[in-house]
C-alpha cells in the first residue's frame, strides 16, 4: 500500500491517485494510519476494489513471466527428452526471438545452454524425486535394485526403487540416485544403497533387494547370509533379517542358454564375435563380401555382434549368420589366410546345422526374455514365464526335438556318409537340453518362496486357503494382516474377479493393473484395507533387473563420443528426467508447469545454479562459526 516517497520523510500511497505523498516526520506510522482514515483514501480503496474486478478480463501482471518460465522449463525438458545437446539451446533461444517477433514470451525467452542445464539439474530432476517422496508418504513398502556399468574408468551405479500406488496407475519405478563409486566391492555397494535409502527416508520401507545373480550380490545360489555379498551386508546394515533377495530371472535365462551352448562341439558365440570383428571397421572386406552376396543371390546385411551381458543379442546375431551363411562361407573359404577359427567353422559340414538348432532354441528363450523384461511385470508373471520355459525344455528333451529344417539337413549329411558326425550332433542336442534344464532348475529354487503369491494374478477367483498361506508368509516377514477383515475383503474380490474375467480386455491387463482396477472400483477403504497391504508388499518386489539395464541404455545414448565430457552430475540430472518422467510428453509437461506456480518460481530463481548452493553453504558455515 505504501512505497518510499521523494525523500526519507515521505511515503507514497499506491492506492490513492498518483503523487499522493504522506509526511511521516511527525508521528511516523501514526501519520500513515491517519491518512488511511481519511475519506479520500477510503474512496480510493472502494475504487480499487471495483477496478480489480475489471482487470480480471485483462492480462494479469506476471502472466507473461509465468509463460516465459514455463517455456524455458518445457524447452529444457524437450532438450533432454529427445537426447539433444545443451549446446543446441544457444541457437534455440536466439531462433525463437527471430521466428516469433510478435510474441512477448519469445522476446523474454533467454535460456541458453547454461540456464537450460541448471533448470534440468536444479529444478526438474529434483522435482521428479519430490513427486515420488510425496507418493511414498502413503505407501508402506518399496524395493530397491541396482547394478554397475563402466564408462571408461568410471563405474556408474543407478539405484531404482519400486512401489505400488494404485492412485497413480499401479506399479511405479523411480530412479533415485546415480553415482560413481571408487570400486565395486560388496561393502561399497551395500553402503551406497544404505546411504541412499536413508537420504530418501526409505530405510524402514525397504523390504527387498534385486540384482543380477553374481557372487558380489548374493554370494551364489545358496545366498550366503554370513558372507560379504551385497544382500548379506544390506540385511546387517538395515537390521532386517526379513529382507527378501530377488535374483534377476532374465539374467538366469541368459546364463542358462550360455551354459547349454558351451556343451556343443562349436563355439558359436566366439565365431559370431570374430566374424563381426573381421568386418565392422574394414570397408574393403565389407565391399568384397557384398560381391559374394550378389554371387550367391542373397541380400547383404551388416553382421551383428553379441555380448554375454546383453540378454537379447544372441538370437538376432545367430539369425543374421544364417541369413548370410552362403556368402560368408564362400567368402572365408576363398581367402588365402582367413582366421583359423573361422576357417575351421566353415569347413565343418555341420556348422550350419548347429546354427539352425541354436536358432530354434534361442527363439524360445528370446521370446520369454522379452516377455520377462516388461517394465512393470510382477513376481507372479515372471515366475509363470520361468515355468513356461522350463516346460518347453522338458518337452524338447523328452522328444529329442529338432526342427524340420535341422532334420532335413541331417538326413542329407547321413546320406553323404557322415553317420559318426550325425550321432555326435544328436548327442550334443541331448546334452544341450540336459545342461539347460539342470542350470534352470538349480536357479529357479530361490523363487519357490514366491509361489504363495500365485493367486494374486487374478486369472481365476482366489481361494481362501491360498490367501491364508500368503498371510502366514507375510506374518513371518513382519507384515500384520487382519485375517478376519481380509476374509470379507477376499469375498468381494472373488465377485469382482468372476465378473471381470469375462472381459477379454481385463484378462489381458498386467497383474498390477488388475489390482488397480479393483481398488478403483471399491467403495471405501474398508473394502480393501488388508488386501492393499498385501498388494503394496508384493508389488514392491522388483521381479527383474531390466529397469536398471534401461537406465544404462539411456546413459549410453547420452554419453556418446561427441559428449564424452558430460559430468556425472549432469548425466544424473538427465537420467532422472528421462526415466522418472518418461510417460510425460513435452506438451503435457508444459501444461504441468503452468499449473505449478511453485515449480515456475524455482525456474526463475537463481537457486537452481550450483554457485547458489555453494553460497548457501558458505553462509551456513559463517553462521555456525
Amino acid at each position: 500500500m505504501y512505497r518510499p516517497g521523494r525523500n526519507k520523510w515521505e511515503a507514497e500511497c499506491t492506492v490513492c491517485k498518483a503523487c499522493t505523498y504522506v509526511c511521516v516526520s511527525n508521528k511516523g506510522a501514526g501519520d500513515l494510519k491517519a491518512h488511511m482514515d481519511t475519506d479520500k483514501h477510503r474512496k480510493a480503496v472502494q475504487g480499487e476494489s471495483l477496478s480489480a474486478k475489471l482487470t480480471d478480463f485483462f492480462v494479469r501482471p506476471g502472466k507473461t513471466e509465468d509463460a516465459v518460465n514455463a517455456a524455458e522449463g518445457a524447452f529444457a525438458f524437450h532438450t533432454v527428452k529427445h537426447h539433444n545437446s545443451y549446446r543446441s539451446m544457444d541457437c534455440t533461444s536466439a531462433l525463437l526471438k527471430k521466428a516469433f517477433p510478435d510474441s512477448d514470451t519469445a522476446k523474454k525467452f533467454s535460456s541458453a545452454r547454461t540456464k537450460t542445464e541448471a533448470i534440468v539439474n536444479g529444478v526438474i530432476a529434483p522435482h521428479s524425486i519430490d513427486v515420488a517422496h510425496e507418493a511414498l508418504k502413503e505407501i508402506q513398502y518399496c524395493g530397491v535394485s541396482t547394478d554397475g556399468s563402466n564408462h571408461g574408468a568410471v563405474k556408474i551405479f543407478p539405484i531404482i526403487i519400486q512401489y505400488f500406488d494404485w492412485k497413480r496407475g499401479g506399479m511405479q519405478t523411480k530412479l533415485i540416485e546415480v553415482k560413481d563409486t571408487p570400486n565395486e566391492t560388496a561393502e561399497t555397494i551395500a553402503q551406497y544403497l544404505i546411504e541412499t535409502l536413508a537420504k530418501n527416508n526409505l530405510s524402514e520401507k525397504c523390504i527387498a533387494f534385486t540384482g543380477d545373480n553374481c557372487n558380489t550380490n548374493f554370494g551364489g545360489i545358496r545366498r550366503d547370509e554370513g558372507g560379504k555379498n551385497v544382500f548379506a551386508n544390506l540385511k546387517r546394515l538395515l537390521q532386517k533379517n526379513t529382507l527378501i533377495g530377488v535374483g534377476c530371472p532374465a539374467h538366469i535365462l541368459n546364463n542358462c542358454v550360455h551354459h547349454g551352448a558351451d556343451t556343443i562341439d562349436i563355439d558359436l558365440e566366439n565365431i559370431m564375435f570374430k566374424i563381426y570383428q573381421y568386418f565392422h571397421i574394414y570397408t574393403v572386406r565389407t565391399e568384397s563380401l557384398k560381391e559374394y552376396c550378389d554371387f550367391v543371390d542373397i541380400e547383404y546385411r551388416r553382421m551383428l555382434s553379441h555380448s554375454k551381458t546383453r540378454w537379447l543379442s544372441l538370437f538376432p546375431g545367430i539369425e543374421r549368420m544364417i541369413q548370410m551363411f552362403p556368402a560368408l562361407k564362400a567368402f572365408f573359404l576363398s581367402q588365402q589366410k582367413p582366421p583359423i577359427v573361422i576357417k575351421k567353422f566353415f569347413e565343418n559340414e555341420f556348422s550350419e546345422i548347429y546354427l539352425w538348432h541354436m536358432h530354434s532354441l534361442m527363439s524360445a528363450f528370446h521370446t520369454h526374455i522379452q516377455d520377462m523384461e516388461k517394465e512393470k511385470n510382477s513376481i507372479m508373471e515372471v515366475k509363470k514365464i520361468m515355468n513356461s520355459i522350463h516346460t518347453i525344455l522338458l518337452e524338447r528333451k523328452s522328444n529329442n526335438f529338432m526342427s524340420l529344417k535341422v532334420k532335413g539337413l541331417l538326413a542329407q549329411k547321413r546320406s553323404d556318409g557322415l553317420g559318426k558326425e550325425y550321432d555326435q550332433f544328436c548327442a550334443d542336442v541331448q546334452g544341450l537340453y540336459s545342461t539347460c534344464l539342470e542350470y534352470l532348475e538349480k536357479w529357479m529354487t530361490p523363487m519357490e518362496e514366491f509361489s504363495t503369491f500365485t493367486w494374486m494374478d487374478l486369472s481365476e477367483p482366489p481361494e481362501w486357503n491360498d490367501v491364508e498361506a500368503c498371510i502366514k508368509f507375510l506374518g513371518e516377514k513382519g507384515v500384520v494382516i487382519d485375517d478376519v477383515k481380509c476374509f470379507d475383503q477376499v469375498t468381494n474380490l472373488k465377485r469382482f474377479t468372476e465378473r471381470c474375467n469375462r472381459d477379454e480386455e481385463f484378462s489381458g491387463l498386467q497383474v498390477h493393473q488388475k489390482w488397480t482396477k479393483y481398488f478403483e472400483k471399491a467403495k471405501s477403504i474398508a473394502c480393501y484395507s488388508e488386501l492393499l497391504k498385501i498388494a503394496q508388499f508384493v508389488f514392491a518386489l522388483s521381479s527383474h533387473n531390466a529397469n536398471v539395464e534401461r537406465v544404462f541404455s539411456l546413459m549410453q545414448s547420452q554419453w556418446t563420443k561427441e559428449r564424452n565430457q558430460l559430468s556425472v552430475e549432469s548425466l544424473k540430472g538427465i537420467l532422472f528426467v528421462q526415466y522418472n518422467l518418461k510417460d510425460m510428453s513435452c506438451k503435457d509437461f508444459h501444461a504441468y508447469l503452468l499449473s505449478n506456480r511453485k515449480l515456475l518460481g524455482k525456474i526463475s530463481s537463481t537457486a537452481k545454479y550450483r554457485w547458489a548452493d555453494k553460497e548457501d553453504e558458505e553462509e551456513k558455515q559463517d553462521e555456525e562459526d
